[in-house]
């Protein structure tokens, strides 16, 4: 709702207090006290057999948790300390979907291998969660620490969903990527961070780090047989162009640094060269 029409319906009712629904401790504030009890009797329909599960295998405190219920709160309370203030005050009860949705996760970084995977799966979703769509299929690749990725396809149309994520899948494991290029200040953070076995040191883990070590690998620099370390040549290269006395990379861009002339020169030859041969 907008701030606009929440600002409304507070002036029409500036002394009456809002309904929270309270649902596994997330919290969704209403004007209309039979909206919030709407919201919480359909949570609770669907969390019935997980609920009543809990408390057979003595696990009451989880089961209380996961029960929906009503509390109300001044609208004053909720403008100062309620999750996005009054333009986050419904009006009306959520919608709510059945969702169709699948996932998966690899690891590696030149040589993806699954971890895990699930197979076709329905869920309950409200307006509110992050995940909720009304569209046939959205689909996400999210890059996690330690090399890890995770593919995601959920929606309300059950084909696209499925043809939406074995076509992430695919992408995924694809080697040459279509994401595939080289960054050489990139390349070079990593090399250094390997150089000094600290990965995460000059980097943070998101799609631009995974293309640098692939980057890395294809140039011959690195190589995550047992684990992700430098190869000879790598440790050759980090030391022939002095990467450690360079200025940290923290706070100095490396792509302004004259210095790496050279090595960024010898990156291009070796990547030009990588994307040259046999697959």
């Amino acid at each position: 709702m907008s701030a606009a029409a929440a600002g409304e319906v507070a002036a029409a009712r500036p002394d009456a207090d809002l309904r929270i629904a309270v649902l596994n401790g997330h919290r969704e504030a209403f004007f209309d006290a039979g909206h919030a009890q709407q919201l919480v009797e359909q949570w609770n329909s669907v969390y019935a057999g997980t609920i009543d599960r809990d408390r057979a295998k003595g696990y009451p405190e989880s089961a209380d948790r996961l029960t929906g219920h009503v509390e109300s709160c001044t609208q004053e309370h909720w403008r100062r300390r309620g999750p996005g203030g009054m333009a986050a005050v419904w009006t009306r009860v959520p919608a709510f979907r059945t969702q169709h949705a699948r996932s998966a996760s690899f690891t590696g970084f030149a040589r993806r291998r699954e971890l895990q995977a699930s197979g076709p799966y329905v869920r309950s979703v409200w307006e509110f969660q992050s995940w909720y769509t009304p569209q046939a299929v959205r689909r996400a690749i999210e890059f996690r620490p330690r090399g890890v990725i995770e593919v995601k396809a959920y929606g309300v149309d059950q084909q696209a969903v499925e043809t939406a994520f074995a076509d992430a899948v695919t992408h995924v494991l694809a080697s040459p990527n279509t994401d595939d290029h080289l960054d050489p200040a990139g390349v070079l953070k990593v090399l250094l961070g390997l150089a000094e076995g600290d990965l995460r040191r000059y980097t943070t883990f998101e799609a631009p780090l995974h293309t640098d070590v692939r980057a890395a690998i294809a140039c011959g620099l690195a190589e995550e047989e047992a684990q992700l370390q430098l190869t000879a040549e790598g440790r050759a290269f980090a030391e022939r162009h002095a990467l450690a006395a360079l200025p940290d990379p923290r706070r100095d861009a490396w792509e302004e640094l004259p210095e790496l002339t050279e090595a960024v020169t010898e990156l291009g030859d070796r990547h030009a060269a990588a994307a040259q041969l046999p697959r």
